[in-house]
């Protein structure tokens, strides 16, 4: 196995324990961390593949179902120490989650598709599993909260399409200007709180 494909086994693990700690509640059994797992590490690329009609690239590789399940099962029994370092798993979250965006992207340009589908490809790869997790448990979904995380998705995914259009830059430094803007905003979010102003945030009259 190249380190490339165990850097993406290991970004589906992260996906998996973020997944579930996200989702975590009193009286979930064993089974059910591992479904919220999967789910969330593999819903995303799955969605993608099934909107693009190829081959689910877990049933290729199965290595990442296995990867998944390994890590929600580990995070049941060690949740305590796992929760400990949350926001570590979160930072990691946030860099496999502009890797697996921007490869999306290309990958979607590269079946021919043009470049808004390469981007919501982009989008649904990297919150799709997140908000079929949000549906299954109950909670408010990834669109209905403040915190940018779909936001870093769509600019690093705009950037990456207009560098192309452009030829200013070669593409594998594109690839990682479009990884690095999309994990740079997220891990904002994330240590900052960074959220849309208030002048952009819909709030209902009462």
């Amino acid at each position: 196995m190249s380190p490339g494909e165990l850097l993406f086994l290991l970004g589906t693990a992260v996906f998996a324990v973020t997944g579930v700690l996200a989702a975590a509640r009193q009286n979930m059994d064993v089974m059910s961390f591992v479904i919220i797992g999967v789910v969330t590490a593999i819903g995303g690329g799955t969605l993608r593949d099934l909107m693009l009609d190829q081959p689910l690239f877990w049933l290729a590789k199965p290595a990442y179902l296995t990867a998944a399940a390994v890590a929600a099962l580990a995070t049941f029994f060690f949740e305590r120490r796992f929760r400990a370092t949350l926001r570590a798993f979160l930072y990691l979250d946030a860099i496999a989650t502009a890797l697996y965006t921007v490869l999306a992207i290309e990958n979607t340009l590269r079946l021919g598709f043009n470049a808004g589908v390469a981007v919501v490809m982009g989008v649904i790869t990297g919150i799709g599993g997140g908000i079929i997790r949000d549906l299954l448990t109950g909670q408010p979904t990834i669109l209905m909260r403040r915190e940018l995380y779909m936001t870093p998705i769509l600019l690093g995914g705009a950037l990456d399409i207009a560098l192309r259009t452009t030829h200013w830059m070669e593409p594998p430094y594109i690839s990682a200007l479009a990884i690095l803007t999309i994990a740079t905003i997220r891990l904002g979010a994330i240590r900052f709180g960074w959220a849309f102003p208030d002048w952009l945030t819909y709030r209902p009259l009462h």
